[in-house]
């Protein structure tokens, strides 16, 4: 059955059973303290779906051998099933049929020959757990200073090394992140593996590789621009917004509101960590923040959203018919028309899941439509971060949630390919009129 079915099905249904599995492990008694089946079956979501929305507290309502549960599913929802599966397989010396590798391709997003697949899967795994422990390291070193004991202290750097490369957005620590806003460890640390992780794959790959190759791609160039210039609009929108704000930034000292500054700029890329209480931050920056989790990460990476190379590439069109162009082009590249299409069908599914997803959780929960909006973008961009309001919801709009958290993970892309049928060739064709647009 399996064989007829599309990679974007497959996609799909390997992320359901991973989060049916974790559901059921999270609930066992030797990893949380008497959580419900809905509860545990949103933290595995979350987890698997690399998001960080809580309806309990993992530090105090799951025991050590939960917490090792949930940095599991974080890394295989971060580098993604199939992704995860296949290296697995290499690891233990199966061999991957074709069809495998075609689904691998799927997820990943790369036009790639089998053998390319091969090599990308490896580099991924590679650059996924260098990084992790470069991170892990600077943060057990850290730890151990702070007084942790040595285990503790490596517990704690690698699940959190883990949670911030992959976006996730959940934390073990006792006080909470806003515990360690003034300490530029944990900031700098956090803040680097959270853009790696949001740089995508193929961007690390090709970075990784630069020596070899010697050229950047269009992809990579595009979204390392474009994450600039939003990780930029992030930490000045925050700085300037609530830089006199008593309740976030107003009356710590300098170097903590440039740290608090910075990691606030860069968590609505889809990581979910924050130093400050969001819900007593100004609606000016709560709009902001929405924006920026709309947007996300790059494509194939451990993050969610529409996409930086969405946005780029609506200003690209844009510009192109502001200036009379027929062609769409950057760093001397055509774009192919091919993508005008897919651009305004991520934008729209997107744009309506969350106009839908805010209106259901208004009218279910009672919640003002700015928190709810705010949820709701966080769920689809699988960022994390909350107003407030998830813990208390209703099992409707803990439902709801799990299906944003879903959605967003795979992506409107996949979404959309798995529900089409697959193209049937027409004889014949209707006759073309135009309309009036705008």
């Amino acid at each position: 059955m399996l064989a007829r079915l599309s990679p974007a099905r497959i996609i799909i249904l390997g992320f359901a059973a991973i989060i049916l599995v974790g559901t059921l492990l999270l609930k066992l008694p030797a990893s949380s303290y008497g959580i419900s089946w809905l509860d545990a079956f949103f933290e595995a979501t979350s987890a698997v779906t690399v998001t960080g929305l809580q309806v309990v507290t993992p530090a105090t309502d799951f025991t050590p051998f939960g917490h090792g549960v949930l940095v599991a599913l974080i890394q295989v929802g971060g580098i993604g099933i199939m992704t995860a599966t296949t290296v697995g397989a290499l690891l233990v010396g199966r061999r991957i049929g074709l069809r495998s590798v075609f689904i691998v391709r799927e997820e990943l997003q790369s036009p790639g020959s089998p053998r390319s697949i091969f090599r990308l899967v490896g580099q991924i795994a590679l650059i996924t757990v260098a990084l992790e422990l470069v991170g892990a390291m600077f943060l057990a070193i850290n730890f151990a200073f702070r007084g942790f004991d040595l285990f503790s202290a490596m517990g704690y750097a690698i699940f959190h090394a883990v949670s911030a490369f992959c976006n996730a957005g959940f934390d073990i620590f006792e006080r909470g992140v806003p515990h360690y806003a003034g300490d530029p460890v944990v900031n700098l640390v956090f803040v680097a593996l959270i853009v790696l992780g949001g740089l995508g794959f193929p961007v690390l790959v090709n970075i990784y590789s630069y020596r070899r190759v010697g050229h950047l791609t269009l992809h990579s160039k595009l979204v390392l621009v474009t994450y600039a210039l939003l990780v930029v609009v992030g930490v000045a929108s925050v700085a300037l917004l609530e830089w006199t704000n008593p309740r976030t930034l107003g009356g710590e000292p300098t170097g903590t509101r440039l740290l608090e500054s910075l990691f606030q700029g860069v968590t609505p890329r889809t990581a979910g960590f924050a130093t400050v209480n969001y819900s007593e931050m100004r609606d000016s920056t709560v709009l902001v923040q929405i924006v920026l989790m709309f947007v996300g990460t790059a494509p194939a990476s451990t993050g969610g959203g529409i996409k930086v190379t969405t946005l780029a590439f609506i200003y690209l069109i844009l510009l192109s018919q502001v200036r009379g162009e027929q062609e769409v082009s950057v760093f001397r590249r055509r774009i192919p028309p091919t993508l005008v299409a897919k651009t305004l069908a991520v934008l729209a599914l997107a744009s309506l899941l969350v106009v839908a997803g805010s209106i259901a959780l208004v009218a279910s929960e009672g919640l003002p439509l700015q928190v709810a909006m705010f949820e709701v973008t966080s769920a689809l961009g699988t960022v994390g971060l909350s107003l407030g309001p998830t813990p208390d919801l209703s099992p409707f709009g803990k439902l709801l949630i799990i299906f944003l958290m879903f959605v967003g993970r795979l992506g409107p892309i996949t979404l959309i390919l798995a529900l089409s049928e697959r193209p049937r060739p027409k004889g014949y064709a209707y006759p073309q009129e135009e309309i009036a647009i705008g």
